[in-house]
């Protein structure tokens, strides 16, 4: 019984009850399983926006896209752009973080927390159009029970 040994008269005693509790505490103490199950949150786009409808080869289009961590816990949060038609010369991200071209990584956002972040597009399209999809993705393992709205299009007739 893990190296702990009683004596028939140390049993006998009122010390026995003590004892035996204290024997199995020892036998049966189990630490306590950590929670490794991965943070759950629902990460989306609310939102995407072109700056005009209409643009010339060459010229600029600021798309807005603002994305949300609707909970209900806190996870990494980046935006990340997907552009065709166009190239990307700028991006502003939200809270002042430096951006990492092509994406913003904004690190741990909050429940509710809602980040806008601007992508300055050069179009290299001659016709046809200039399209974003805008997208809110995590670095880090969490649970989205609603993945079907991390991404959403804008487009700009290009002419």
């Amino acid at each position: 019984m893990s190296g702990i040994t009683f004596t028939r008269a140390a049993l006998r005693g009122r010390g026995a009850v003590v004892l035996a509790a204290l024997a199995a505490a020892v036998v049966f103490a189990v630490p306590a399983a950590a929670d490794t199950s991965p943070p759950t949150a629902d990460l989306g786009v609310v939102s995407i926006h072109a700056s005009r409808q209409t643009a010339a080869h060459g010229t600029r289009v600021t798309f807005t896209e603002v994305t949300r961590n609707n909970g209900p816990e806190t996870v990494e949060m980046d935006a990340l752009p997907q552009i065709t038609g166009g190239t990307l010369v700028e991006e502003v991200c939200d809270l002042g973080i430096s951006p990492d071209t092509p994406d913003c990584e904004y690190g741990d956002v909050a429940p509710g927390a809602s980040l806008t972040t601007k992508f300055v597009v050069r179009v290299t399209a001659t016709h046809g159009t200039v399209t974003m999809r805008g997208g809110v993705v995590s670095e880090s393992a969490f649970q989205d029970d609603n993945p079907f709205n991390q991404y959403r299009t804008a487009s700009v007739r290009v002419g």
